[in-house]
This record gives structure tokens, C-alpha cells and sequence, in this order.
């Protein structure tokens, strides 16, 4: 399968589940009901934020609904010049969760933007015990995604794209070496008929 065919469907499936949740919530769910999921560390809180990730920049829309349009067709690009998944597969699939939880978040601020929604549906809060983890913010799955594919990004950076220029050092090398081998062969091979026709001027002359 195509690198670029895969990431793709990764883009869809994170829009598809993103999408999904947010459904779910907005029809089981009240404005404002807090449903405790595992206690001290997991709680749904139905809200809408009209800001940024994580419930900040409030009251922004207009503005967040450019910015996801713009980082859409840029993470777009990033994803289809990275689909090679035999050479970068974790910086391949991280541009991809990244791109799709940017779109999902794109399509509740331009919901609410047509006014067809009042804002990014989040439902998320984690606890260390009674203590919001985020700072008393709530997200969705979307931005969930986009942390996970940043993270990625830079493990990618660190542990994998900090070895390629050993990398093409090495390949420089072993080109290198080829090209002499290549190139004596092909002495070897331009001195042969030399040396034939040296003999046969040889048994000419004795003639």
C-alpha cells in the first residue's frame, strides 16, 4: 500500500473518531454535566470553547478558524513531502495525527463560525486526584491526537533525524568506494585491448 494512501486514512480515521465522540457527547450529554469515568483520573465535562486548544485564546474564533485553515493546507503539504513509511514512518504517521486532529477542531470553529454550533466541543479532564492535571482545562480527542503527534514529531527528531547525517556520511562512503571500484574495473577493462594489440604488433613485426 501506498505511503501516501496510509496516511491519508490515518487523517481520516482521526477526523472520523474525532467527529464521532463530539457527536456522542452533544446527544447524551447536558452543557455543563460532569460524568465521572474512572475516579481521580478521568472525568467527561460537556463544554464549548469558542478559543483554542485546551480553552485558551477565548472568544477567538474567527480568528482559530484561519489559523486551522492555514495549518490544514501546511500540515497537507508536510504530509504528502513525508508518506515515505519505509524510511520515516513515526515523522510520517505523527504529521498525520496532527493534520487530522487540526481539521477536526477546523470543522467544529467553522460549525460555530455558519453558527451551527456554539463552539469546539470538549468533554476531556484528567486527574492526579482531585487536581486538574491541565490547569482546570478541558479538551477533546482532536486535541488529544495533535499532542500525540507533536510528541512523535519529536521523539522523531531526536532519536532518529539527529542519526542521518551519520547516515549519509555513511552512504557517502560506501559511494565513494564504489566509484574507485567502478573505476579501476573500468581501466582494467580500456588497458585490456592495449595490451592485445601491443602482442599482436609484436608478432607483426617479428614477421
Amino acid at each position: 500500500m501506498s505511503g501516501l494512501i496510509i496516511s491519508i486514512i490515518i487523517v481520516l480515521v482521526t477526523i472520523i473518531i474525532d467527529f464521532i465522540s463530539k457527536i456522542v457527547v452533544m446527544n447524551t450529554m447536558i452543557l455543563g454535566q460532569e460524568v465521572t469515568i474512572i475516579p481521580n483520573l478521568l472525568k467527561f465535562r460537556f463544554v464549548y470553547n469558542t478559543g483554542a486548544a485546551f480553552s485558551s485564546m477565548d472568544d477567538a474564533t474567527w480568528l482559530l478558524c484561519i489559523i486551522s485553515l492555514v495549518a490544514s493546507i501546511g500540515l497537507g503539504y508536510l504530509v504528502y513531502k513525508y508518506h515515505d513509511y519505509k524510511k520515516r514512518c513515526l515523522l510520517s504517521t505523527a504529521l498525520s495525527l496532527v493534520m487530522g486532529g487540526t481539521i477536526g477542531n477546523f470543522i467544529d470553529r467553522f460549525l460555530t463560525v455558519i453558527h451551527s454550533r456554539n463552539g469546539v466541543v470538549d468533554f476531556i479532564e484528567l486527574y492526579i486526584g482531585k487536581v486538574n492535571i491541565i490547569g482546570n482545562s478541558t479538551f477533546n480527542i482532536a486535541d488529544a491526537f495533535l499532542v500525540v503527534g507533536v510528541i512523535l514529531i519529536v521523539i522523531d527528531l531526536i532519536f532518529f533525524d539527529m542519526k542521518k547525517p551519520n547516515v549519509i556520511r555513511k552512504e557517502e562512503k560506501d559511494e565513494s568506494i564504489n566509484s574507485n571500484e567502478t573505476e579501476e574495473v573500468s581501466n582494467e577493462t580500456s588497458n585490456t585491448p592495449l595490451k592485445e594489440e601491443t602482442s599482436d604488433g609484436e608478432s607483426n613485426n617479428s614477421n
